[in-house]
């Protein structure tokens, strides 16, 4: 017998372990853990949806299950030496990103950048298989795309168009049931105590980071270049437990590019406005000027958006556009 083949039926032997043990202790916390394993199963069959729906109900009915369903794919992560359940596992933390409460956003970010092991595959290795190395160049590249996909998240809610706040459960979080932490403020700026009060300072737009002044666009073409990355390769191309994974982004890489293609449009006609809004300022100035309000010397030398400039962005969005419809 094989070497990996003794290593995956050691896997077996401790999934049904780990089940029966979980069982014993009859907690919801464990049937969580139970259907975890079950979902993330050694075995190369599809997964069955059943187990992720039933942590989804779970959730949606307590926030206090998030904490041990985050943990319990962490240790999955660690002490599996299988793409298949590290695979799995980035699956369930797929579904539980775009369908579960968003609170599972803030536990998946806090536990990874508490040294979890989640989206960062960097360093993981297969000993179940012989020939494997196609198969965890996919898994890696698409934990990475989670990681891109979970920043433009997490700028969504700073942004204010949602986020873990809103709560359909009464209030009861995640915070005050497993542990007393905070994820601090989102929203820009500093707060500075007087008294009893807080005074928010607004950032300066000068050091304001690229994203918060033009939105998405900051995001979307990282999130992109991540996704074109997750294109298997070699024996991955044709593994169905792969495909299926790449579906779900597949599907998601749409709305991707109609956003991109909404942001250039978006920033064509910021610079169309802004030209002809310096004309008239110019015109302005040079009335206050010859009027004697203030120095020559004190204005500011305002320079024009040429109608070049806009010829150019204007062709690149037509091309892009012409592009993006027979990449399609």
């Amino acid at each position: 017998m094989s070497q990996s083949m003794i290593r995956k039926l050691l896997g077996a032997v401790k999934d049904q372990t780990s089940i029966g043990l979980a069982k014993v202790a009859g907690n919801m916390a464990q049937e969580a853990k139970v259907n975890i394993v079950k979902a993330t199963s050694d075995d190369d069959d599809p997964m069955d949806e059943k187990h992720i729906r039933w942590i989804l109900n779970l959730t949606s009915h307590s926030r206090g299950y998030v904490h041990p369903c985050v943990s319990a794919l962490s240790k999955r992560l660690s002490n599996t030496h299988n793409y298949v359940v590290a695979l799995k596992s980035l699956v369930v933390i797929h579904h539980l990103l775009n369908d579960g409460d968003p609170i599972f956003r803030e536990e998946i970010t806090y536990a990874t950048g508490h040294g979890a092991r989640l989206l960062n595959l960097s360093d993981f290795r297969d000993e179940a298989h012989s020939s494997s190395w196609d198969h965890l160049a996919f898994a890696r590249t698409y934990a990475m795309y989670f990681g891109q996909q979970l920043e433009l998240i997490l700028f969504d809610i700073k942004s204010g168009s949602g986020g873990p706040s809103g709560s359909a459960n009464g209030g009861d979080s995640v915070h005050n049931e497993d542990r007393s932490r905070s994820y601090g403020d989102m929203s820009d700026g500093v707060a500075v105590k007087e008294g009893k009060e807080d005074r928010r300072v607004a950032t300066p737009l000068r050091e304001m980071k690229q994203e918060r002044i033009f939105g998405k666009m900051g995001h979307l073409p990282r999130l992109l270049d991540q996704f074109l990355v997750c294109r298997p390769t070699c024996l991955a191309k044709n593994n169905s437990l792969i495909l299926v994974a790449l579906y779900t982004i597949v599907n998601e890489s749409f709305q991707v590019y109609a956003d991109i293609r909404e942001d250039c449009v978006k920033a064509f006609d910021v610079y169309a406005s802004a030209a002809k809004q310096i004309d008239e300022f110019i015109a302005f100035y040079n009335w206050c000027k010859d009027t004697g309000v203030a120095r020559s010397s004190e204005y500011p030398e305002v320079q024009r958006i040429t109608n070049k400039l806009l010829e150019t962005l204007e062709e690149f969005v037509r091309d892009f556009h012409c592009y993006c419809k027979l990449a399609k």
